[in-house]
């Protein structure tokens, strides 16, 4: 019965999607043009121009990394990122349709084209898990998601990667880091995160991939990656929807 019950649930859904398909034909958030059912917000013409950066980049010179994941300007590296392009654009349309319009699927595909970024160097990575940016509690519950999470649970998806939203929490409220000179940012986050009791065994050694949706003087991602160093992690990497200038 119980089964017979989901088949039909499953139908009566795509008959609903069937009917929004003729009164509200899909079309693309970001170009306007027809898409195809199951496209409702970005068409993949339009995905198909969200490309990642050339090679990561050193988050403190901010040089390009094409051949090695250590910056030879900034030795230790402050962190390593991978960006899918920069803050404008269409990729500036998407993160914010996700962000403050609550379209969580987008989050799916930032991190179906992260994925595909990290992929490329997938044998020099040797990632244990992923860790999203944590939001405050206050953040969290007035937006009802983390959008650094639905990015990174897709690039875990796609890699067949541990996702440990468990591990880094925000300790603080802070400011909007956007709404800051660059010159205050790094004291605006000072101690904004911590990892809760216990977790250093599991973090010990372990190569960590941080996640966020965009990162402008990458103040926030270097707290976070010390903080996760001193649980004794052994490296931290981090990867971001967008890179703003």
């Amino acid at each position: 019965m119980s089964s017979f019950f989901g088949h039909c649930v499953v139908w009566l859904r795509r008959q609903i999607d069937d009917l929004l398909d003729v009164v509200y034909p899909p079309v693309c958030g970001i170009c306007g043009r027809p898409a195809e059912s199951g496209e409702r917000l970005i068409c993949e013409k339009c995905w198909e121009t969200v490309r990642g950066l050339d090679a990561p980049y050193c988050s403190g010179c901010k040089q390009f990394l094409p051949e090695t994941l250590h910056c030879p300007e900034c030795r230790p590296a402050p962190l390593v990122v991978f960006s899918l392009g920069y803050f404008d654009g269409s990729l500036k349309t998407i993160i914010h349709d996700l962000k403050f319009h609550g379209l969580k699927p987008l989050g799916t595909g930032l991190g179906r084209k992260l994925a595909e970024v990290l992929s490329l160097r997938a044998d020099k990575l040797a990632i244990d898990f992923i860790i999203p940016v944590p939001l405050h509690a206050s953040r969290y519950y007035a937006r009802g998601f983390n959008q650094a999470e639905e990015i990174a649970r897709e690039i875990g998806r796609e890699l067949g990667l541990a996702v440990r939203a468990d591990l880094l929490y925000a300790a603080r409220k802070t400011k909007q880091q956007a709404k800051l000179p660059a010159a205050r940012r790094e004291i605006n986050v000072r101690g904004a995160f911590a990892v809760p009791d216990r977790v250093e065994e599991i973090l010990n050694g372990a190569t960590i991939l941080l996640v966020d949706d965009v990162t402008t003087t990458g103040a926030t991602l270097r707290e976070a990656a010390r903080v996760l160093r001193e649980a004794n992690a052994r490296r931290v990497l981090a990867a971001v929807a967008a890179t703003a200038l």
